[in-house]
């Protein structure tokens, strides 16, 4: 499961013990292996990891309604679709890593952790963690969101309302933005990024408009260019089905490119069913992507699936893979 900023201000910032008060911490995490093939020549069959991770996470009661609150969380084994155990991105404190303060403000909270652009539809990444993830680009290196923007700050501040009758909003200053996701939005100035997301959820309906302004140090000459993201997301969910809605525009330094994906998921008992479909527009790199997939919930914490995708941009010849793992939350 993602974790977010979003979460972190409906959930009230944790529900944890305080801290200070009882030295309790609580433990969380996700294991998710899967085999995985392509058709790509010259690779092989493969087991390996889907973003695996392990946090801590805990509060202290200050008095006067305030909080304070703090999370170590870490990788696994890499950025996904590694070896187990690693490939570089692991190690303590490399995912969402942050200290705050929480109250009938809203939350502020400074450390490493994903920008309010990529929360704003996180929740409708429902290929997250596998081969179809919507900005892994795994297969023919098709990200129907850019993974550019859509990615972790290393250093971020960043401030989250509360909750009115069902709209919420975060905005986050970052500091440098060279972060784990292999985004180069980093110019060096005090400040590399300003993102914000507004986020209204009532019933079934969810919406969200994200906007992302960075120092992209990109430039052919060397200059710094303004690299600016706006993304849409829309979600409605009736009955047993859910549909998705992800519209994003990129311009400057990080490249010109529109994208946009719909997918669906339909409950059937403990089996859910899933179908994603989208297009990019990047000028003569136009690029499409689909996944077809089904998730088995053996309980509410441990799920199996199977995953079918394939990538396609016109440069290259298609290429289309699979995953069958296990998903365990702790």
């Amino acid at each position: 499961m993602k974790k977010s900023l979003i979460a972190l201000a409906v959930a009230g910032a944790f529900a944890a013990p305080a801290f200070a008060a009882t030295s309790n911490v609580d433990v969380y995490g996700v294991l998710n292996i899967a085999i995985q093939d392509t058709d790509v020549s010259g690779t092989d069959m493969s087991i390996l990891d889907n973003t695996s991770r392990i946090g801590f996470k805990g509060s202290e009661d200050l008095g006067g309604g305030l909080k304070a609150i703090w999370q170590i969380e870490s990788a696994l084994g890499g950025n996904g679709g590694g070896a187990i155990g690693g490939t570089g991105a692991e190690g303590l404190g490399t995912r969402n890593t942050f200290v705050g303060l929480s109250g009938g403000f809203g939350t502020v909270l400074m450390g490493r952790h994903d920008t309010p652009y990529k929360l704003g539809t996180g929740s409708l990444d429902i290929f997250g963690d596998t081969i179809a993830d919507y900005n892994l680009g795994r297969t023919d290196g098709v990200q129907l969101v850019m993974n550019t923007h859509d990615a972790r700050a290393t250093e971020a501040l960043a401030y989250i309302s509360p909750t009115w009758s069902g709209f919420h909003f975060a905005v986050a200053a970052v500091m440098n933005n060279s972060a784990d996701e292999g985004d180069n939005l980093s110019s060096g100035k005090t400040i590399d990024a300003v993102s914000a997301t507004a986020v209204y959820t009532n019933g079934p309906l969810f919406a969200s408009l994200s906007y992302q302004n960075a120092e992209d140090a990109t430039g052919a000459d060397d200059t710094d260019m303004d690299s600016k993201g706006v993304k849409l997301g829309l979600g409605y969910t009736f009955g047993d089905a859910k549909v998705g809605f992800v519209y994003e525009d990129i311009s400057g330094g990080a490249g010109e490119r529109d994208s946009w994906l719909v997918n669906g998921a339909y409950n059937m008992g403990p089996i859910v069913l899933k179908a994603q479909y989208g297009q990019v527009d990047a000028g003569s790199a136009d690029q499409a992507a689909w996944a077809l997939g089904a998730d088995y919930n053996l309980s509410k914490r441990t799920a199996a699936y199977v995953v079918y995708a394939n990538g396609d941009d016109d440069s290259n010849d298609d290429v289309s893979g699979w995953n069958i793992g296990i998903k365990h939350s702790f």
